[in-house]
């Protein structure tokens, strides 16, 4: 799915009341490309992107063109950004961090939201009954996805060998074809697709562990974390060495979007607004709207997100030789929106 947004006309009202929230192309100088081209999600992960877009706050920003792609999976976005087929990437926290450290060369430019929601959706016939029985049953996720770190972070609190799990590599919408078929019994996903699976006629699904509490039967209740996926702003190098105005631009308009998206007094307005861009019920997106918390912090807890990811891929044999997350954090872009965000500085430059 691919959509192109025309120009919007800045209104003479907008410039002068808010002032000191714009962004202009002259703040930074020319922009280099005004031509925008943005990868997408199915949830309400996308809030900041849709919110500047539909504001017209990128086209204020100069941006003449904004094209947004759809994937399915953070793989295949991030081999799009790498082609050169788009100019930012909004992926969970383990593909950007696997392909760095396999010489590609990514950098994170700040935390679009936290979003400790992996879940773990199973049949309600699928017979478990003891952590034992998540061996017995086939489990739907995406290979290299921060539902691999899930699953296995999952298996280990449990002190179960997650070689010994019958995992069966599936993208999102094909593990629900999957479970409704009975070929998978459980799956591991992000939204929507959990709640999808809730209420789906075909299938009797629940979730069993939204990422932080367990709804298993046999510790219901019982809080522990099994997901520390961020979704993340990337950018490739080149793209901010060759743009580093249209880069700086995107980024201030995307911060400035986030944090209106981040204020509860604007929440039915802008659940409101995502909906109709992604063509979603109203009421699927209010469901899901508390699982999210648009926060841009580079502070301990960023370190430690992103180190239990490459902690989980070097063990796994994924990845040699651990890189320090904020060797491949670039924080500049922030410091001029909100210094105080800032409170530990990625070392990486442009």
């Amino acid at each position: 799915m691919r959509r192109s947004h025309l120009p919007l006309v800045l209104l003479l009202v907008l410039a002068l009341t808010l002032p000191a929230l714009a962004v202009s192309a002259q703040e930074g100088g020319e922009l280099e490309q005004t031509k925008l081209r943005l990868g997408f999600g199915l949830d309400p992960v996308y809030a900041p992107h849709i919110i500047a877009i539909e504001k017209g706050w990128l086209a204020e920003a100069g941006f003449e063109k904004i094209e947004t792609a759809t994937f399915v999976s953070g793989a295949a976005a991030g081999e799009a950004l790498l082609a050169g087929e788009i100019d930012l990437w909004t992926p969970g926290t383990v593909p950007p961090i696997s392909m760095r450290h396999n010489g590609v060369p990514v950098v994170i430019v700040g935390t679009n939201t936290l979003a400790y929601i992996e879940k773990f959706v199973a049949r309600t016939d699928a017979g478990l009954e003891k952590p034992e029985d998540l061996l017995t049953i086939k489990i739907g996720l995406t290979e290299g996805s921060t539902a691999s770190a899930t699953m296995e972070n999952l298996a280990e609190h449990y002190d179960l060998d997650p070689l010994k799990l019958q995992i069966v590599n599936l993208p999102a919408p094909e593990q629900m074809t999957a479970l409704i078929n009975n070929d998978i019994q459980a799956f591991v996903v992000w939204n929507p697709w959990p709640y999808l699976a809730e209420i789906n006629k075909d299938v009797d699904a629940e979730i069993l562990h939204n990422g932080t509490v367990s709804n298993f039967p046999w510790d219901a209740g019982e809080e522990f974390q099994i997901s520390f996926t961020r979704s993340v702003w990337v950018m490739s190098e080149d793209f901010i060495r060759k743009n580093p105005n249209t880069a700086r631009a995107l980024m201030l308009t995307l911060y400035r979007a986030q944090d209106y998206v981040a204020d509860p007094e604007n929440r039915e307005e802008v659940v409101t607004l995502i909906s109709e861009y992604l063509d979603q019920p109203v009421e699927q997106n209010e469901a899901l709207w508390d699982d999210y918390s648009f926060e841009n912090i580079f502070d301990e807890n960023y370190i430690r997100d992103l180190q239990k990811y490459t902690d989980f891929l070097y063990e796994s044999g994924r990845i040699e030789d651990p890189q320090d997350p904020m060797s491949y954090t670039y924080t500049g872009f922030m410091a001029e929106h909100n210094p105080d965000n800032v409170v530990i500085e990625g070392t990486w430059e442009p």
